[in-house]
């Protein structure tokens, strides 16, 4: 019995080896050729839109909500209307699951460099947040929760990759990774700023959604860095259960 037993889990480890090993596209999605990114465009937009939440089996993670630990920005310089030091942990990502693919381009066999734009309709944060600094020349200060909008922003993902074999087939590594970001409206909404006082906390988000684009010219660097890391956390399991091989239809 104990060596049937031994068996039994020699060989299911053997099947779960080879199922990870063989992992493909889900059978649904229609292959595309090598370098024909209008395809490969509709492709990545069909899988979004098929798998919101992920889907374990293809190391597909869950777009409707992406964590982050933490995202840190600071401008302190003299002679801008924005001198601020924030703090943001347990980050909640929403609405990566209603993004739109509008080009591609780099997939080619030798892949070196992938570019891929997108707009998200609404994108929302939520955290906890540490907050001090000047805005305007006033003094700001506060601790609690906030919620960040971002309304039709534009990204720009841009990969500088490589091909690593692994067992025999080619898997894409990241050596780079940087994305862009350009809203075209913001929403600042932090709780419990200047002690809780609701008169001074209501004022000052208004101050800061009227000068979204002041508050985005001097920390949008520090969110970007931040909107890098979670694409490459959304990304990498992907390209390590999946070959670049298995990719496309030749």
């Amino acid at each position: 019995m104990c060596r049937q037993s031994q068996r039994l889990s020699f060989l299911l480890i053997v099947c779960a080896a080879s199922h990870i090993l063989a992992t493909d596209l889900p059978p649904e999605i229609q292959k595309c050729k090598v370098g024909d990114h209008p395809c490969i465009t509709e492709r990545i937009n069909e899988i979004i839109r098929l798998y919101p939440k992920g889907n374990s089996m293809y190391a597909l993670p869950d777009f409707s909500l992406v964590k982050l630990n933490k995202v840190t920005a600071a401008k302190k310089s003299s002679n801008s209307p924005v001198q601020l030091n924030f703090f943001l942990s347990n980050l909640e990502v929403r609405g990566v699951d209603k993004l739109k693919v509008l080009s591609s381009k780099g997939f080619v066999k030798d892949i070196q460099r992938v570019e891929v734009d997108f707009t998200v309709p609404l994108l929302k944060i939520n955290a906890l947040y540490e907050l001090d600094g000047k805005l305007l020349l006033l003094p700001i200060k506060g601790k609690g929760d906030v919620e960040i909008t971002f309304r039709d922003a534009h990204y720009v993902v841009t990969l500088d990759d490589e091909l690593e074999n692994r067992q025999g087939k080619n898997y894409i590594k990241i050596k780079k990774l940087a994305v862009i970001v350009e809203p075209k409206d913001t929403t600042f909404k932090f709780e419990n700023l200047f002690d809780g006082n609701k008169e001074l906390t209501d004022a000052t988000n208004k101050v800061l959604t009227d000068s979204w684009e002041d508050v985005w010219n001097e920390l949008g660097k520090d969110v970007n860095k931040a909107f890098s890391d979670a694409v490459h956390l959304l990304l990498t399991p992907i390209m390590n259960a999946i070959s670049y091989d298995d990719y496309f239809a030749d």
